[in-house]
């Protein structure tokens, strides 16, 4: 797996100060992306284990309340991506903070994933979060007063709730159970 970029305290994507890791690789190809070429699955770095022990090191800063994984597509990895991805987020939860995670998928189609993936893997991986942002950008519901998400159509999950409860609960900010 590659990753484009790593951005340390950053206050966009999520709540709270955070590290943003920016997978390579997407098959969705939103209109007006933010992160084009993020979407080559060859772009930017091979992830290797360094990259891990600087993106821990960073979150376990008191200051910090957890790792926002964006894209590219963090669901669009190969079985060791995901991997990789499932392995991190552990690590990220037993420091004490939190995931978020961007697709642009929808949570409804997770079961229904037409994709060469281990299915099992990404619902790990999405399991694993505290908090999920579903949906494909869509230009024309582009709303930049939109919190965490660029357009209309995407929703903020918060997903141990939704597990629970069995039915999307959105995450209403500043509390995790």
């Amino acid at each position: 797996m590659n990753y484009a970029k790593i951005r340390n305290y950053d206050i966009a994507n999520g709540e709270g100060i955070r590290t943003s890791l920016f997978v390579s690789g997407c098959t969705n190809h939103c209109q007006g992306c933010f992160n084009e070429e993020a979407q080559d699955f060859n772009y930017g770095l091979p992830y290797i284990p360094e990259t891990e022990q600087t993106i821990l090191k960073q979150i376990s800063k008191p200051y910090v309340a957890g790792l926002s994984i964006l894209g590219g597509d963090p669901l669009c990895q190969n079985n060791s991506g995901l991997t990789l991805l499932i392995e991190l987020t552990n690590a990220v939860h037993d420091l004490g903070k939190t995931v978020w995670l961007w697709t642009g998928f929808v949570w409804e189609d997770f079961d229904h994933i037409k994709m060469s993936l281990n299915k099992a893997l990404i619902k790990t991986l999405l399991y694993n979060c505290d908090v999920v942002v579903d949906g494909p950008f869509k230009m024309e519901l582009s709303d930049r007063m939109l919190k965490w998400r660029g357009s209309a159509n995407q929703r903020v999950i918060d997903v141990q709730k939704t597990l629970r409860q069995k039915k999307i609960v959105l995450y209403e900010g500043g509390h995790y159970e």
